[in-house]
């Protein structure tokens, strides 16, 4: 073409020295699945990344696994300030690096989102693979709630129930063996941990042997957790009844000691909110909900425990406990009722 401008591109020493925003004018290629070969000493590791904690010895598999088979899928990573920030992969960085690899194919994002788009991913990620330590799994949700100020606003950016959001966040208030638990890795289900708080809070030597046998055998149910609550919980009430028992034949005896009679009134038990269920759902949850009331009793929110399956809570029917989906349930009544007393 003659007489046409010509502008050259400058010449870089390699690929790798362009940046994101130059390939992307230059290229067709969607920037947002743009894939380079990039040095690891030009990617850092994000110094907000929601995971804290890295278990040494799958890092060093890991190291061997690049060592021999080489890297099998990218990491992911954005630019900031003439460097590459990790949004996803630490654990192959870490690794590529204790390999003494000298470049890791990445994933560039040219437009990653807000900072805490980038967080939240970063949180999606490592939980949904199951490799995030509970602690921080629940120091994250709850900077996040008091960021968004509701649990609802938090399950629309991350995708979790808000039932299990506030169960992961209350794990923060364990404390003894409880905490031992959390922090061990023994177990990352909040339930369990949520049941062993109770056990802690009843009867901490209980507690203590709890989880020194969870040590022993490298596992703790839910189920033995959620058992041990109640047990220790009986043991309270008990001793509670005892107490009161005491109390009251102590002043029996007064009253007939001082010519009153025995016409003292027991004292009332403290009421308790109950929340009673109907079921709308589906013509096989209408029939199994009947079925369970049929069989152990009226239908009513567990108010003590929570169940980890996505967008549902648990039932009590009588004794007997069965998670629900939420959409399925109405609520009929919520009241105070005291126990009778036989």
């Amino acid at each position: 073409m003659k007489g046409a401008k010509v502008t050259a591109i400058p010449k870089r020493e390699s690929a790798t020295d362009f940046r994101l925003s130059a390939l992307d004018r230059l290229s067709a290629v969607d920037a947002q699945e743009l894939v380079l070969e990039l040095p690891i000493e030009s990617i850092d590791a994000d110094p907000h990344q929601p995971r804290t904690e890295f278990n040494e010895d799958t890092i060093n598999e890991l190291a061997e696994s690049l060592r021999r088979s080489g890297q099998i899928q990218p990491i992911e990573v954005r630019e900031a300030d003439g460097r590459y920030v990790l949004v996803d992969g630490e654990r192959r960085w870490r690794a590529a690096k204790r390999a003494s690899l000298a470049t890791l194919r990445a994933l560039v994002r040219f437009e990653p989102g807000t900072p805490d788009d980038v967080l939240d991913r970063q949180f999606a990620a490592n939980f949904h693979r199951e490799a995030m330590a509970l602690v921080d799994q629940a120091r994250y949700l709850k900077k996040r709630l008091d960021k968004l100020g509701s649990a609802a606003a938090v399950s629309e950016a991350i995708g979790l129930s808000v039932p299990r959001i506030l169960n992961i966040v209350k794990t923060l208030r364990a404390e003894g063996a409880a905490a031992e638990l959390r922090d061990s890795g023994i177990t990352k289900d909040a339930d369990t941990i949520g049941a062993l708080v109770e056990v802690q809070k009843h009867d901490p030597a209980a507690a203590e042997a709890l989880v020194a046998s969870a040590k022993d055998k490298g596992k703790l149910t839910r189920k033995e957790a959620q058992d041990a609550a109640r047990t220790a919980k009986g043991k309270t009430r008990d001793a509670s009844n005892d107490d009161a028992d005491d109390e009251m034949r102590g002043a029996t005896a007064r009253d007939f000691s001082e010519g009153r009679g025995g016409g003292r009134k027991p004292r009332p038990a403290d009421p308790k909110l109950v929340v009673l269920l109907a079921c709308d759902g589906t013509e096989l949850q209408r029939a199994n909900w009947n079925k369970l009331s049929r069989q152990h009793g009226r239908a009513r929110l567990s108010l003590v425990a929570t169940t980890t399956q996505p967008g549902c809570v648990l039932v009590e029917f009588g004794e007997h406990c069965e998670p629900f989906s939420v959409d399925a349930l109405r609520i009929l009544d919520a009241r105070y009722e005291t126990e009778k007393t036989a």
